[in-house]
């Protein structure tokens, strides 16, 4: 009992010294950058995906996680900048490095007008009216079949490599996925940890409150609520890239709860958690399914139960309890704290 209350248990953010922080964030950014040269294509497949599911993650977490409202609808958004990818970039010509920009600004557009009635809702009921959203994303493409080719889908071939470069498509569509995944990490960890995080974590909680002091609660979400379907947009046009193929059935109900299912692993409410997470819903099924194939079906399910009663608050805060103690002990200045001052000798007053 008292081992599940330990897990159960929230964990502060590891208080390393800048230089270890820095240093951390340097390799691991060297790695990522170096690890498509020395892979197979199939390996920075799996890798651009993984990159994919961040940008996506990243905007649901910081609607799910630091606002408290529960969208099971983001798949819409994802596949809206996906075929935006698709239909422009092979039918109408558009340069591609155009389109994350053109998908973020019509995935924005697209999720406040979508928030503007449905976050008037709390709880249960979001969750329903955005899982309607999720139900009717294949529909809608089939639907529109002079746009979308319905049900046989859309290759693309697009995003290939400059010839000055030297790379093949899959290692550069996989810089352009880090390009795009670093940026979106940035100004996601900016926001939730300044003035519009504390905001976020005051309607969550406590938004009668949060109103009270003067905080524009249904703006705020709607605000959020867009910007997480924009970075779900553009997580849709990498997507396409990655893939070079977009069809309905990629957008359906399975894929709205393996972007629920990456954030509660991750760790709701913490930025570096979507890592995490992201890297379970790509890999884990793909193990599972070389075990039995039908387990893969379940390790969503599965996955949620568990991290839900047993780990509320995600693998990262299993890591944050590994390393808070190592950490610790490491020397070195901390963030928030003053530089030590150099004592100086103090004059001795001469009489005259």
């Amino acid at each position: 009992m008292k081992l599940l209350q330990l897990l159960r248990r929230p964990r502060a953010e590891l208080d390393a010294p800048i230089w270890l922080s820095r240093t951390t964030v340097a390799v691991v950014l060297l790695l990522a950058a170096l690890a498509p040269l020395v892979s197979a294509p199939y390996v920075n497949f799996d890798r651009s995906m993984v990159l994919v599911y961040i940008v996506v993650g990243l905007g649901l977490n910081l609607l799910t996680g630091n606002t408290g409202q529960i969208s099971l609808g983001h798949g819409f958004f994802f596949a809206l900048g996906a075929y935006l990818s698709a239909v422009l970039m092979e039918d109408v010509g558009v340069p591609y490095p155009l389109l994350p920009g053109v998908a973020f600004a019509a995935c924005y557009l697209a999720g406040y007008l979508f928030g503007l009635p449905a976050l008037r809702l709390h709880g249960l009921q979001l969750a329903l009216a955005t899982l309607g959203l999720a139900l009717v994303t294949p529909a809608v493409i089939k639907r529109f079949e002079h746009v979308t080719d319905g049900q046989a889908g859309i290759n693309i071939f697009g995003a290939e490599a400059p010839a000055a470069t030297g790379l093949a498509r899959d290692q550069w569509v996989y810089y352009l996925c880090l390009v795009v995944a670093v940026l979106a990490y940035l100004v996601v960890r900016r926001l939730a940890g300044g003035r519009i995080g504390r905001s976020l974590l005051a309607i969550r909680d406590y938004e009668a409150v949060a109103t009270t002091l003067g905080v524009p609660a249904t703006r705020t979400k709607t605000t959020v609520f867009a910007f997480s379907a924009a970075l779900a947009g553009v997580g849709g046009v990498l997507y396409s890239w990655v893939v070079q193929y977009v069809g309905p059935e990629a957008f359906g109900l399975p894929l709205a709860i393996a972007f629920i299912t990456m954030i509660v692993v991750g760790g709701l409410g913490t930025v570096p958690g979507v890592i995490f997470g992201a890297f379970f819903v790509v890999y884990v099924p793909q193990w599972t399914a070389d075990l039995n194939q039908s387990a893969a079906g379940i390790t969503y399910g599965a996955a949620l139960i568990v991290f839900i009663f047993v780990l509320p608050y995600g693998v990262l805060s299993l890591v944050r309890l590994g390393l808070a103690p190592v950490v610790a002990r490491i020397p070195g200045r901390r963030r928030g704290r003053p530089r030590p001052q150099v004592e100086t000798e103090k004059p001795v007053p001469v009489p005259l």
